[in-house]
């Protein structure tokens, strides 16, 4: 009897030891779903504009103030989604900060664009590790960005006080493209410390290492895996950057935590499906 009762005590330890571990690791939902329980907005001015008409001065309209529903719950033929209008520029950012996790959402672009980027191509992005105040970075705060724009999806490009080290070879005479093989280079918000020289943008933008991305009109899976401070991007299954040595540019401290953002810029954009979850290591089908 008590040989079959240490069985059973085995059996139920290890039970609750995977049912811990499966719980550790499923997908939480970041977005509920219904409402923005758990997120902020900011909003800038309509059309980033600093005037109007006038000459007055505009005021952005700051934190949860949306008078013009620029992000906003509708319904999608594939189900409830944030629709981001992109008429001012800003965000919606959430209230607490993450750090080694794995996100996922879906995306696809609308019609819709707006001055100053009415000409395309259509703009937002997936910003991580975000610190500050709102509006602190143009509408946004510093962090990383996970690029999503218009046949750019994946790219890189730092938000405010950030700097991170990206494998890369030249793409052409001016920009650099991602190859794992290749060493890794600097990059940061260089027009802060260059007053916009003409090479800064070869300095902030990566591009990303392959096209993974779907035609307009259709829902992209983008993925998202932070830990320490390394990152990936992942668009629809596949690698197209890993990122390393996050860390602020002022003091060269690591970056490793901090809010996660969906940027508002220019253009109509749709979200959706939005999950996390928790990581104490990368997954190995991500390390090759």
């Amino acid at each position: 009897m008590k040989y079959f009762l240490s069985l059973a005590l085995v059996a139920l330890l290890i039970s609750c030891q995977t049912q811990k571990k499966e719980t550790k690791s499923q997908w939480v939902p970041l977005w509920n779903g219904q409402d923005f329980t758990g997120w902020h907005t900011y909003l800038g001015t309509p059309y980033n504009q600093e005037t109007d008409s006038t000459g007055a001065t505009l005021e952005a309209f700051g934190v949860d103030h949306d008078p013009l529903e620029v992000i906003h719950i509708v319904d999608t033929d594939a189900g409830k989604a944030i629709r981001v209008s992109g008429v001012a520029w800003g965000m919606i950012y959430t209230k607490e900060e993450f750090k080694n996790y794995h996100l996922k959402l879906k995306v696809k672009w609308g019609e819709d664009m707006h001055p100053p980027r009415e000409k395309g191509p259509r703009d937002s992005g997936l910003l991580y590790h975000g610190f500050g105040e709102p509006g602190s970075a143009y509408s946004w705060m510093s962090s990383q960005e996970l690029q999503i724009q218009q046949g750019d999806m994946g790219d890189y490009w730092p938000v405010g006080d950030v700097e991170i080290d990206v494998p890369t070879v030249p793409k052409d005479d001016k920009y650099y493209i991602y190859d794992k093989d290749a060493a890794l280079r600097t990059y940061y918000f260089a027009d802060i410390l260059e007053n916009a020289a003409q090479d800064s943008m070869a300095k902030r933008r990566v591009f990303k290492g392959l096209d993974a991305e779907k035609p307009h009109g259709q829902w992209n899976d983008v993925e998202l895996i932070t830990y320490g401070d390394t990152s990936i991007h992942i668009v629809n299954g596949k690698v197209v950057m890993r990122l390393f040595n996050s860390r602020t540019m002022s003091d060269k401290q690591p970056l490793t935590s901090g809010k996660i953002i969906l940027q508002s810029e220019g253009a109509e954009v749709y979200y959706k499906d939005v999950f996390y979850k928790n990581i104490t290591e990368i997954p190995q089908k991500y390390m090759d």
